[in-house]
């Protein structure tokens, strides 16, 4: 079972408010509870942070327009080595069970098994919360802070490096070798996305007229299997909005479209190899599902294969949905088709493209946050942008990618998908994409954009990752 049209967010606990109606609020929840617990001595714990951050939580995520949200409050993600991150402190977890013990929060759904995104596999999800009568009566009915004094939570840095254990996806410290390797490469991290921060807490961001907390968009930085080497892909909540959902997004009230590189990772092995790709489209086989293709492909980049199991063909079965003939027939129709980069499958080497083209990512946010001071919001490899800096965001993703793979080399393309605009702007983002823009100047755009009104999106909703898996936490 699945919550009910999709509007239900992860929480997350990334955020704190400076807002003083804020904080009475939560030193009074932690007064209640000192109360109700009987406790004959005043404890220790901070339990007035921890409901500061909890009910900030509920403003960014929009629990007082109607979102339900998961709340895992399995006691091993909140301490040892199990802990899903340093957010998760058992402060939180405590007081999250005495709001629901005491009915201010209501569990609305249980623990569910959706698809995975992309995939014909099962994840787990938790229990699904909403705020009750109690809460709106009892503590609030509307949001308490002022978004500008909304700032991120100290335990919350701006990255992470997670490792598999037991099965789950852990946050752990990098060793001192690859934190001092990697020192300047962390703090340029650091740097930038308080710097993204700053300047998207600026600017009105919205889903047609609903607006969007600017928390919702503050990004973190996730490196994989335990390496400062693999992974480094930007994940964010606003990017969990489903791709129409995001297609209504604005900036500041100037209509958005997303652009991406296409087909990054197969172009990126080619190109890494001094080749080029022999066709239009690397997904594009005859006689197969080109999704089918882009998830088996991607498969067989990021599995790592043994001596005695080279083949990707079950688990391709598993994720397509396919039975393990058609998985093989797949798989080698792939290899047949990628011949020249086929040493590179079942090797793992997914993560390392990930790290690249994050490592790319970051200087397009860099360029557009610190030079262009204008705002934009990364989806892994795209990048959504007010359809006046068009232009802008496609010469930057041609140059840092020659930047990060090689100068002498093209990238092979990029598509942008967007909402359907009128013919007049829809003319000006086609020109843009030629470079023929001579005479755009901001009136020019002011005038279009005016023309082109607001579009009300009334299917505002999400899919949720499993946060152990590919959200941010």
């Amino acid at each position: 079972m699945t919550p009910v049209n999709n509007k239900t967010h992860y929480i997350k606990y990334h955020h704190i408010s400076d807002d003083p109606a804020l904080i009475s609020k939560a030193s009074w929840l932690a007064e209640q509870r000192q109360l109700i617990q009987q406790q004959l001595r005043k404890s220790n714990r901070d339990f007035t942070t921890a409901f500061n951050v909890i009910l900030i939580s509920m403003e960014i995520f929009q629990c007082y327009d109607g979102w339900s949200l998961y709340i895992p409050t399995n006691n091993n993600l909140f301490s040892g080595t199990y802990q899903r991150n340093n957010t998760y402190t058992t402060e939180i977890r405590d007081a999250l069970k005495w709001l629901i013990s005491n009915n201010y929060l209501e569990q609305v759904y249980g623990v569910t098994r959706p698809k995975k995104k992309n995939s014909k596999r099962r994840q787990w999800m938790p229990q699904v919360y909403q705020i009750t009568n109690r809460w709106l009566s009892e503590i609030t009915d509307k949001p308490l802070s002022d978004p500008r004094l909304i700032r991120r939570n100290p335990l919350a840095g701006y990255w992470e490096c997670r490792k598999k254990i037991d099965g789950a996806k852990v946050v752990i410290t990098p060793s001192d070798r690859q934190l001092t390797l990697n020192t300047a490469m962390l703090s340029k991290t650091d740097k930038v996305l308080e710097d993204y921060d700053k300047l998207m807490a600026q600017v009105i961001t919205s889903i047609g007229r609903e607006a969007v907390n600017p928390a919702q968009l503050s990004m973190m930085r996730i490196f994989s299997n335990g390496s400062l080497n693999r992974g480094g892909r930007l994940y964010s909540p606003i990017q969990n909005y489903k791709k129409e959902t995001r297609k209504c997004l604005y900036f500041d009230g100037d209509p958005t479209l997303e652009i991406d590189y296409s087909s990054f990772h197969p172009h990126l092995l080619y190109h890494q190899d001094g080749l080029q790709f022999n066709g239009d489209d690397p997904y594009i086989i005859e006689g197969f599902d080109r999704d089918n293709v882009k998830v088996a492909f991607n498969i067989m980049l990021n599995r790592k294969g043994s001596k005695d199991n080279k083949s990707a063909a079950n688990t391709i079965s598993a994720e397509v949905g396919i039975d393990t003939l058609a998985a093989k027939a797949l798989e080698q129709a792939i290899l047949s088709l990628h011949s020249p980069i086929a040493k590179h499958f079942n090797t793992g080497v997914g993560l390392k493209l990930q790290r690249l083209d994050s490592d790319i990512a970051m200087s397009v946010i860099d360029h557009f946050v610190n030079v262009l001071k204008r705002p934009i919001v990364s989806i892994h490899d795209s990048f959504i942008v007010s359809v006046r800096d068009t232009e802008s965001l496609i010469l930057l993703m041609a140059d840092c990618y020659r930047m990060f793979v090689d100068e002498k080399i093209n990238m092979r393309g990029i598509k942008g998908t967007a909402q359907e605009f009128s013919k007049a702007l829809m003319d000006a983002i086609n020109l843009c994409f030629e470079q023929q823009t001579d005479g755009m100047s901001n009136g020019y755009w002011d005038t279009l954009i005016a023309a082109e009104g607001v579009r009300d999106f009334n299917d505002v909703s999400v899919t949720e990752e499993d946060a152990s898996d590919a959200e941010t936490l």
